[in-house]
């Protein structure tokens, strides 16, 4: 018996499944796109070799499921369910926590100090700091200011979800640098400090429920106090920013609701209202206007697009984490590593340098290195302290070694110096060799038991200790080796043994030390550098090389007669085929 209800059902879900791939063929429907950045499956070629493998069917289900009609839509409605039901953001690094506050990930790590990077690491980046904010004002007029900016996990610690801190909150990189800058007598503007005292104070939010970074509203007080900062730090008077009115609301603005649309939900989150300001500039010929760079995160934004700066500052540099440049780069992507670096800074009366605490761990994006390098004297022993700066530029490889460093129970500081001393053996051996070419050797035979065993031997056979051997040996072993590398490394412990042998001149050292804020021990090594290289002519590695080859093809009678046929074939005097010969070998070393 033909049964009506049962079939219209059947036909509807029918119509219901074919549905996304009408969709998806005709596009009858026009379905707002996801936010964010998606790279979705492209439509792969068909050969019989992928068919056969498999390859073929697996990547053109990859692509049906990210090209199927209505996608967007069936994704904003599981993210929908998820947050409405479960309190769970589909969206990387974002956290739900208490009353819906959201949060990501990042600011809730760097509260707890989970992403402490070590007071030696902070102290060495602070000296630098300090130096160049010294250094840069007396010898250019250019005021260097760090500003730390808010967080809003430090901002709302009691809405975040207690399972984050249910291992305790350690000492943060926001909490040292503060102390240490104060210590150090660092200029510094704690805005993160400045935040917390007018949370309660002030009618709107200072940070959107669905915001990470300080409202609009908030990011008001913070230019009113970076204005007056500056006058009275440059003895000037700005422009006038007047705040023209408030436009309260209960719609954020997108500034305001960055997380919220990461989120991609299938409606906008209600939120209690805000406000935002809007500001009128003026200004005559008395006022001046600063030539100001500025090395920021995401937080300067709101001040960059409030176009603060092209009315009261001279220019709008803005340097988008240290790497690009803003706003050349919206003609044309523009990077800091193609500026002329000294050019750029010496034509300044302001420098400032703005992190949020999530970014502390690396902090300045590696642009107080770089400056500090165009006026201190060069020591390529700071070779580990620049990799591990690397390593936390990138964020991928830096969370590998934070999980590193947890699973083996150690601080984050040694894992990422572990690291750093990793790489510099790989892509940088012969600098690594010249500071550290017997410790790698004598950890070689430490770590082989065979050589180990027999270096025990031999000492006992000869008399003498264990670790006087293993010093013989890998001595011999590095300089068989690495001639060169191995005569540059004992020129620069001998001078290090003798400026720490010479009270007079260690103290000398010392005041050298003082005026680049740098430890004494830095500057030992810098100056046993300079005057290694000065005993060896100011070489080049490769030249280096080329000498110690040269000695010993002089040195070896068999080696040297082989040298002088080819010398008489060739019509060409002894001293240059041998360093032609040496040339050669240090060109085949690098293949």
């Amino acid at each position: 018996m033909f049964n009506k209800p049962k079939n219209i059902v059947f036909v509807v879900l029918l119509i219901l499944l074919a549905l996304p791939t009408f969709q998806h063929i005709t596009k009858i429907v026009k379905v707002k796109p996801l936010d964010g950045d998606f790279v979705l499956t492209a439509r792969p070629d068909f050969t019989w070799k992928t068919w056969l493998s498999g390859d073929f069917q697996s990547q053109f289900d990859n692509y049906i499921e990210d090209h199927i009609g209505f996608r967007s839509f069936f994704v904003r409605l599981n993210n929908q369910t998820d947050f409405s039901i479960f309190r769970k953001a589909n969206a990387d690094g974002v956290v739900v926590g208490k009353d819906r506050m959201l949060f990501e990930y990042d600011y809730i790590q760097a509260y707890t100090g989970n992403d402490f990077i070590g007071k030696k690491t902070i102290r060495k980046k602070l000296n630098r700091v300090k130096f160049l904010q010294k250094y840069l004002k007396e010898n250019f007029d250019i005021d260097f200011v760090v500003i730390f900016e808010p967080s809003k996990a430090r901002f709302y610690p009691e809405l975040i979800p207690d399972h984050y801190l249910e291992d305790g909150i350690g000492l943060s990189n926001y909490e040292y640098f503060t102390q240490e800058a104060k210590n150090l007598g660092v200029r510094f503007i704690d805005y993160n400090k400045y935040y917390n005292q007018l949370k309660g104070t002030k009618p709107y939010p200072l940070y959107p429920k669905w915001g990470i970074h300080w409202s609009e509203y908030g990011m008001s007080f913070v230019a009113d106090s970076l204005v007056k900062y500056i006058e009275n730090l440059r003895g000037i008077d700005l422009p006038e920013m007047k705040l023209d009115n408030l436009k309260v609301t209960n719609h954020l603005e997108d500034s305001d609701y960055d997380v919220g649309k990461t989120m991609n939900l299938l409606w906008r989150l209600p939120h209690p209202e805000v406000a935002y300001p809007q500001y009128s500039f003026t200004g005559g010929g008395n006022k001046t206007r600063p030539m100001v760079l500025t090395i920021a995160d995401s937080y300067y934004w709101n001040i960059f697009n409030t176009r603060l700066p092209k009315n009261l500052f001279a220019n709008e540099a803005f340097w988008y984490f240290s790497a690009q440049v803003y706003p050349d780069s919206y003609f044309g992507t523009k990077w800091v590593k193609d500026v002329d670096l000294r050019k750029e800074i010496e034509k300044q009366d302001i420098i400032i340098l703005s992190v949020t605490e999530r970014f502390l761990y690396k902090f300045d994006w590696g642009f107080v290195d770089d400056v500090f390098k165009l006026y201190a004297p060069p020591c390529t022993g700071d070779l580990i302290y620049d990799y591990a700066n690397g390593i936390k530029l990138d964020a991928t490889w830096f969370s590998k070694i934070q999980k590193k460093a947890q699973k083996q129970a150690i601080p984050l500081e040694d894992a990422l110096n572990d690291e750093a001393t990793f790489r510099a053996i790989t892509e940088s051996f012969d600098t690594y060799l010249s500071w550290y070419g017997l410790d790698h050797y004598k950890k070689i035979i430490l770590n082989t038991p065979e050589w180990k065993e027999m270096i025990a031997k031999k000492a006992a056979e000869q008399g003498t200790s264990f670790d006087e051997m293993l010093t013989k040996d890998a001595d011999y072993s590095f300089k068989n080796d690495h001639p060169a590398i191995n005569q540059k490394y004992h020129l620069i412990q001998k001078n290090i043994n003798a400026i720490k042998a010479d009270r007079d001149w260690l103290n000398s050292v010392g005041k050298k030390a003082g005026f680049y804020f740098m430890d004494t021990i830095e500057m030992v090594h810098v100056d046993a550098e300079f005057m290694a290289n000065q005993e060896l002519g100011n070489l080049s590695a490769d030249e280096i090389k080329i000498q110690a080859l040269e000695k010993q093809i002089r040195q070896d009678p068999k080696w040297l007669e082989l040298v002088a046929k080819k010398a008489a074939e060739k019509g060409i005097t002894l001293d240059e085929m041998i360093h032609e010969d040496a040339k050669y070998m240090v060109e085949q070393e690098k293949k």
